[in-house]
């Protein structure tokens, strides 16, 4: 009886992270660039000599959803969008790290940073430093930063051959310690933002099957403990004519 409650708490415990997952990708569903997150759970199994196999549930964190999201249009120089699987390269003074959130601006030294403040590197490795003018900023579809005939620069857009090794760190930011490629399969969008890819109804159908199967644990916990009270209170009786 107390490896069902163990067992049923373990899921209990699993789902309330589920829970904050989910509520944490609704929470993003108009985040630029924002990737959602899904749990990964593992099933442990438990062998006693008088009773079947029981299997407590393990959370073992969470995985990111790298479909791309919907691509809106701003119209804004400097919003740029990645159409293919690749990254951006950014540097937020710490090191370097990789966004697919394109929301660029120029700051007060006059070089490119994302709405967060960090540095857009450009294929070296370096700031992308474009002087201020009348003249109309273009950038291409390989990254290339153009005012009028002369190039400033050229964004560094990068792919990886394992997608699955970038984690979540912050504000549409990931690390990895694989060595970015070269992109090979992806372009540049001006004057659009690439969304974020949180299905809001598909959230909260999970949501609702998420409080419905806590609540039928729940009742399965409530259930072994009366269980279990019932099985003390017999043993304790009293034998009659004893």
């Amino acid at each position: 009886m107390e490896n069902s409650i163990y067992i049923g708490l373990s899921r209990q415990a699993a789902l309330r992270r589920q829970m904050a997952q989910v509520a944490n990708n609704i929470a993003n569903m108009n985040t630029t660039g924002f990737k959602r997150e899904l749990m990964i759970y593992q099933a442990y199994e438990s062998k006693t000599a008088f009773t079947p196999v029981n299997d407590f549930v393990i959370d073992k964190g969470t995985a990111i959803d790298h479909q791309p999201g919907p691509m809106h249009k701003t119209g804004n120089a400097f919003d740029l969008a990645i159409d293919g699987p690749g990254y951006f390269q950014v540097d937020d003074g710490t090191g370097v790290f990789y966004t697919r959130n394109g929301t660029f601006s120029l700051d007060e030294n006059n070089q490119l940073v994302t709405n967060q403040g960090h540095l857009v590197l450009d294929q070296a490795g370096e700031p992308i430093f474009v002087p201020r003018s009348d003249e109309r900023i273009v950038i291409e579809s390989d990254g290339s930063v153009k005012l009028g005939d002369e190039v400033y620069g050229r964004i560094a857009v990068v792919e990886f051959d394992n997608p699955v090794s970038l984690k979540k760190v912050r504000d549409s930011l990931f690390e990895t310690e694989e060595l970015p490629r070269p992109a090979d399969d992806s372009e540049v969008h001006q004057g659009l933002i690439e969304g974020s890819n949180v299905n809001p109804i598909l959230e909260l159908t999970q949501m609702i099957e998420v409080s419905r199967s806590y609540d039928r644990v729940k009742n399965l916990i409530d259930t072994e403990n009366k269980r279990a009270e019932q099985a003390i209170q017999r043993l304790a009786r009293p034998v009659q004519g004893a």
